[in-house]
């Protein structure tokens, strides 16, 4: 058994790879399904679909199933370590992590989660709960809540396909502002993004955002109200209800260095940005 790279070269221990296995005891091959064979062999060895890594001790952890797997705009993300923080919180029964397409990422992130009887925290509760613990680009940009998670015949949460199966929940109906902030940030998103209309419980991201539009959008509320916003902000609060009632919560900042973290931005790709924003949050 060994955990490799893409080239089915062997990890080190700590390293994430695809799980690949050989030996008298696995299956030489699938009966006349020359292209499963095809994927699944390859440089003697079996292809098991599942993704994980090797400790010091070479005890294996299993981390996910490659085709589960989440690309947000080039970050790769395995939806079950989203799942996991998700159920370290008291209030959580159920969670499970899952791709929702995008116009600009290629997909975003989004997360099915089932409360505990009795418990009520706000969808922000939980995303401040992942931004403690998780890098900016492995929170997802939505997190809904439902009374079942759909699961397959075998019983199993179903990950894959849940965007489809969950659409209605992810629909947001068009409310206008209620203040000036709100209005202001409602405009500010629909500048940045080019939408006519965004109202205040649309998710910056799920209409088409990204970390250099995040940039924008920060740049924008300092003319408005100036100050020095952290650059995770749009990802912490990425409504505008949310982030009025953040910056409105907050007030504005004392010092001015957002400037400068706007012309290092300058000019980035995306995957770049992201990074950036991770040590910022990490600074932070």
């Amino acid at each position: 058994m060994a955990v490799v790279d893409s080239h089915d070269n062997p990890l080190p221990a700590g390293q994430t790879g695809a799980i690949v296995i050989r030996g008298p005891n696995v299956t030489s091959g699938y009966a006349g399904n020359p292209e499963a064979n095809r994927d699944a062999f390859k440089n003697g060895w079996f292809h098991t679909g599942d993704q994980g890594y090797f400790d010091e001790e070479g005890y294996l952890f299993l981390t996910g199933r490659l085709k589960e797997m989440i690309n947000r705009g080039g970050e790769n993300i395995a939806p079950r370590e989203i799942d996991e923080v998700l159920l370290e919180h008291p209030s959580v029964a159920q969670a499970t992590a899952f791709a929702v397409p995008h116009a600009s990422l290629g997909e975003d992130l989004a997360a099915a989660v089932v409360l505990k009887e009795g418990q009520d925290p706000s969808e922000q509760a939980l995303r401040d709960f992942l931004a403690d613990r998780l890098a900016p680009f492995k929170v997802p940009s939505r997190i809904i809540f439902v009374e079942a998670i759909p699961k397959g015949p075998t019983g199993k949460l179903q990950r894959i396909g849940l965007h489809e199966k969950l659409a209605s929940y992810l629909e947001s109906e068009y409310h206008s502002a209620r203040n000036p902030m709100e209005g202001d940030i409602a405009r500010i998103f629909g500048e940045v993004l080019g939408l006519g209309r965004v109202g205040i419980y649309d998710n910056f991201f799920f209409l088409g955002g990204d970390s250099l539009r995040a940039t924008r959008v920060i740049a924008s509320l300092q003319k408005i109200r100036p100050g020095d916003y952290p650059a995770t902000l749009v990802f912490r609060h990425p409504t505008p209800e949310q982030l009025a009632a953040a910056i409105t919560e907050t007030g504005p900042p004392e010092d001015e260095s957002l400037d400068l973290l706007l012309q290092e931005l300058s000019g980035l790709s995306p995957e770049e940005v992201d990074r950036l924003l991770a040590e910022q949050e990490d600074r932070e």
